[in-house]
């Protein structure tokens, strides 16, 4: 099965060896003209045959299968667009674009069922795992944490989308009930935000503050038990608790949670990215195969957008 791959950034060398692993060959790589980063992955896993010297059109050209976008989030939707009108599968990677309006441009396309959007913490085992656990819930109370080693808006949409899209795959959609911005109106952006939200079964309270020492985490209570992803590669459930009355030497309480089961991820590709891929040649091959679609991405970036909304992200530029 032959794809177009447009793409020759870093995150390449995370894409290119799972899609290679399930039985996906590149006929065409490019980015821009001339490419050097282009040429280099070429170069670098044997496809220097497969360069595309006049960029992305000249990978459009090429008769494939499938098409793999995986460039820049500024760039994306252009390529996606063009790319569209070849009525082929189509992997891209999230969250698309920066606008909701943008996004609205693709919503009524004739071929956007054949989009297939590349959220891949939704295939970390410990992600499907948590799922099962949740569908199988009675609901309770949900903590998400969504720090980062960057500042911002643009990088809270780049990045914690992956957290707004991994609690809709979760817990499915929910309401906004309230929220506390703290802005920084001399930068023009965001210091963080807090949301409580909710749905049928779970409230649900989003933390999102740039440059704190912590880790994405989901921390589900439910059912006398605890579900825990921190980091979203470790999944841990607690079940009853432990209690350590003082003592002279210790005259603190304690109250351990029991540990019922620990599992982390531990694999030779990025996390979720050969499932992912596996199942996106589940895809091409049957179109009506369950995937993250184009709607699941515009839902997410509309989440995104409908928490950071105020004064000073209305007139924020990308």
């Amino acid at each position: 099965m032959n794809v177009g791959y447009v793409g020759s950034g870093p995150i390449s060398n995370f894409h290119i060896p799972a899609l290679m692993n399930n039985g996906l060959n590149i006929e065409a790589l490019g980015s821009t003209k001339n490419s050097e980063s282009s040429w280099g992955i070429c170069k670098k896993y044997g496809l220097t045959d497969k360069y595309c010297k006049g960029g992305w059109e000249e990978v459009l050209d090429s008769d494939v299968d499938a098409y793999v976008i995986c460039i820049k989030i500024e760039n994306t939707l252009e390529v996606l667009d063009k790319i569209l009108e070849k009525g082929k599968p189509i992997f891209v990677e999230k969250p698309i674009n920066f606008s909701l309006k943008e996004l609205e441009k693709i919503k009524n396309n004739r071929f956007v069922e054949n989009i297939f959007v590349g959220y891949n913490r939704r295939y970390y085992k410990t992600s499907l795992d948590l799922k099962k656990l949740c569908n199988n819930s009675s609901g309770g109370t949900v903590l998400v944490n969504i720090p980062d080693s960057c500042y911002g808006i643009k990088q809270f949409i780049s990045n914690g989308c992956h957290m707004v899209d991994l609690v809709r795959y979760l817990l499915g959609d929910f309401e906004i009930v309230n929220k506390i911005i703290k802005t920084n109106s001399q930068e023009n952006d965001m210091d963080y935000f807090s949301a409580l939200c909710r749905n049928k079964k779970w409230t649900i309270i989003f933390n999102a503050h740039s440059l704190i020492p912590s880790n994405f985490s989901v921390s589900i209570n439910s059912d006398k038990n605890v579900f825990e992803l921190k980091p979203i590669e470790k999944l841990t459930i607690y079940e009853g608790m432990k209690i350590i009355e003082p003592t002279k030497e210790d005259p603190l309480r304690k109250y351990v949670p029991k540990v019922k089961y620990s599992f982390s991820e531990n694999c030779f590709y990025k996390p979720g990215f050969d499932l992912m891929y596996k199942n996106f040649r589940l895809f091409i091959e049957d179109r009506s195969y369950n995937y993250c679609t184009f709607n699941d991405a515009y839902e997410t970036l509309k989440y995104c957008l409908e928490f950071i909304e105020s004064e000073v992200s209305r007139d924020f530029k990308i």
